[in-house]
């Protein structure tokens, strides 16, 4: 696409000890349609090498990723503050370390925005929850999910 502008997006990832689903996650990110990307990983101190070995995996094979680990945990809204202030790109956007996207979710978003202009900002609400026995049912807009019956998120 010739002529278009792809800003960069900065996808800020904080995790602890969930290396698992922080690989689940690099998968869906690093595999985005949209590539013009900076991934941003904090990790909150995790014990173990697990989560470090993860992303060194992924850093291979992906420029796009920068990893810090922080010497002690900050709790969760300094982890996340943490990989917004690194940021650098036009756009930012969270993930969690337990995310599935769609392969086309940033594509998505930066054409919607593109289309709007500067003035608007996402706020994504709703989601699916997935265990390894399938899907569990959407939750409406409005409906909390902590106040549906989920009997098997931890899967």
């Amino acid at each position: 696409m010739r002529g278009v502008k792809h800003p960069l997006v900065s996808v800020g990832l904080p995790t602890y000890n969930r290396p698992d689903g922080l690989h689940r996650t690099l998968m869906c990110i690093t595999g985005q349609s949209y590539e013009n990307l900076e991934i941003i990983v904090s990790d909150n101190c995790s014990s173990g090498d697990e989560t470090y070995n993860v992303v060194n995996e992924f850093m291979k094979r992906d420029p796009r990723i920068a990893y810090f680990r922080q010497e002690q945990n900050k709790g969760p809204v300094a982890n996340f503050k943490f990989v917004l202030e690194q940021s650098t790109g036009e756009y930012f956007m969270w993930a969690a370390d337990d995310d599935e996207w769609d392969e086309h979710f940033i594509q998505y978003c930066t054409e919607e925005f593109s289309r709007l202009g500067e003035d608007f900002v996402a706020v994504m609400m709703e989601a699916q929850y997935f265990s390894h026995s399938g899907l569990y049912d959407f939750f409406p807009e409005g409906e909390a999910f902590y106040g549906s019956n989920l009997d098997d998120i931890s899967d």
